[in-house]
């Protein structure tokens, strides 16, 4: 066998080998389960998995046969994760256990700009449920009457409210929003009258968060836009910085960049032109205070001479 044929071989063998391996690796990548959430795959995992078998971010803890996800210095009971419209369902766990007579506050108030990350970049529509404290009786049937267990007081009134609440201004008088949970049930909204079992049960439902845009933007670049043309679930990476894309198609910071090239390359040929005419220059005068001084030297010394002679003939 040649030396030419030998080492395609062993090429081709080594490719075989971590080929292999790979599909090995990949196929030891098994759904796991933990309690109720039967189905954990990629993306998620649980952190007893192996690790390649999920993407950072996306680790799930398995705690007294409970799923939980957290995130930072919170955590939240994972109650559903569904792989086809990418989402997961989440619960605070004060909210685990509703009761019919009173109401929990949640451990975490509900913030968009704290749970949106990089993972979850895109929030679902959830409904806003406003834990209200009022100094007088409200009569409204947004205002849903209850009691809390751990902090009830008779010098105040209670009551949940259903809705976004921006300022004081959407509150009625006396009233302040002390907390805010997430719900994501449906059936309950801020244009239909509720009961205060239909809210508990929303409440312990959880809220929702998707990961449709991380997942499936995970092939673009840093530099690229991920689009979803036409509403669906194939998502297109934008190469605004790219050649292949007209100039006029880019962004602006791409056109800065691209126009900076040519201001760098016709700038320095600008300035290498005039440092080119101003050596020339330099030269030139140079060149020319020279010969003025050497002909002034010249008329110096014809004149010397002639003062000589003078003199003698005197």
């Amino acid at each position: 066998m040649s030396l030419t044929n030998s080492f395609f071989a062993t090429v081709f063998l080594f490719v075989t080998f971590i080929t292999s391996c790979i599909a090995q690796t990949t196929s030891r990548c098994v759904p796991s389960s933990c309690g109720d959430i039967r189905d954990i795959k990629f993306p998620f995992r649980l952190r007893s998995d192996p690790q390649h078998c999920g993407k950072t971010g996306y680790e799930l803890d398995c705690q007294n046969n409970e799923t939980i996800f957290h995130y930072k210095s919170r955590k939240f009971y994972v109650q559903e994760i569904n792989y086809t419209n990418f989402s997961i369902r989440l619960l605070d766990p004060s909210l685990k256990n509703q009761t019919e007579n009173c109401s929990v506050f949640p451990e975490h108030r509900a913030s968009y700009d704290a749970m949106t990350s990089l993972i979850f970049g895109w929030l679902r529509v959830d409904n806003d449920i406003n834990y209200v404290n009022c100094r007088g009786q409200i009569n409204s049937s947004l205002y849903i009457p209850t009691s809390f267990c751990s902090t009830n007081t008779n010098s105040s009134f209670s009551y949940l409210v259903v809705g976004e609440i921006l300022q004081a201004s959407d509150l009625a008088v006396g009233c302040r929003v002390e907390t805010v949970a997430w719900s994501a049930a449906p059936g309950i909204s801020p244009k239909v009258s509720s009961s205060l079992s239909s809210i508990h049960q929303a409440l312990g439902y959880g809220f929702e968060l998707s990961w449709r845009r991380d997942f499936l933007c995970r092939e673009c670049g840093r530099e690229d836009e991920c689009v979803f043309k036409d509403n669906s679930d194939v998502a297109t990476c934008i190469h605004y910085c790219k050649e292949d894309t007209p100039v006029s198609e880019r962004s602006f910071g791409c056109k800065v960049e691209y126009y900076s090239v040519f201001v760098l390359v016709y700038g320095g040929i600008a300035i290498g032109a005039l440092m080119v005419v101003g050596i020339t220059i330099l030269i030139a005068v140079v060149v020319w205070q020279c010969k003025r001084r050497n002909l002034n030297t010249s008329n110096d010394h014809v004149l010397g001479n002639k003062a000589s002679s003078s003199e003698q003939n005197c």
